[in-house]
């Protein structure tokens, strides 16, 4: 097989280092979507195994999702663990405001506004009994959060909200 010699490659128009550079670049551009793609799949950019999380201070267990899509809703659940029923739960002003509260399961009989945030009341629920916050972005970014119950310690956990 004849190969090109070096005058031949030149009138040709092929240059090695270049073929060679895009090469290079070619195949950090397939690594960099497989990538991607992969943390896509395990939930990094959202709704996957890795995007959901439970945080607990004491008896409050917080379970929530890392990763959410702006003016998507999404839900964060408070539970107690070994206590008796929950009557006070504290919202910090950035799940107020930066997540917008949409809802809470069982609802609450009154609240309470602070210059940090919001106690929702309720007439008692079960000792097993979760309450459920269903909010939604209305900021893109990172949001950090505070909910507390009945003076029982806090939980602060963080939330990226993607577009």
């Amino acid at each position: 097989m004849d190969t090109l010699t070096a005058e031949e490659r030149r009138r040709f128009g092929f240059d090695e280092r270049f073929e060679d550079l895009w090469w290079r670049l070619e195949v950090g551009s397939w690594c960099a979507m497989a990538l991607i793609v992969a943390a896509g799949l395990l939930g990094v950019l959202g709704r996957g195994p890795l995007a959901k999380a439970t945080t607990q201070a004491g008896p409050i267990l917080v379970e929530y999702e890392r990763v959410v899509r702006y003016q998507t809703p999404t839900r964060i659940t408070v539970s107690v663990t070994g206590a008796g029923a929950v009557s006070r739960v504290f919202i910090s002003r950035s799940l107020l405001d930066r997540i917008q509260l949409q809802s809470v399961q069982p609802l609450p009989v009154s609240s309470e506004p602070r210059a940090d945030g919001a106690v929702l009341l309720f007439a008692g629920t079960h000792p097993d009994e979760r309450i459920t916050l269903v909010a939604q972005p209305a900021t893109i970014g990172v949001s950090p959060h505070t909910i507390s119950v009945d003076g029982a310690g806090a939980v602060s956990f963080t939330q990226l909200a993607l577009p």
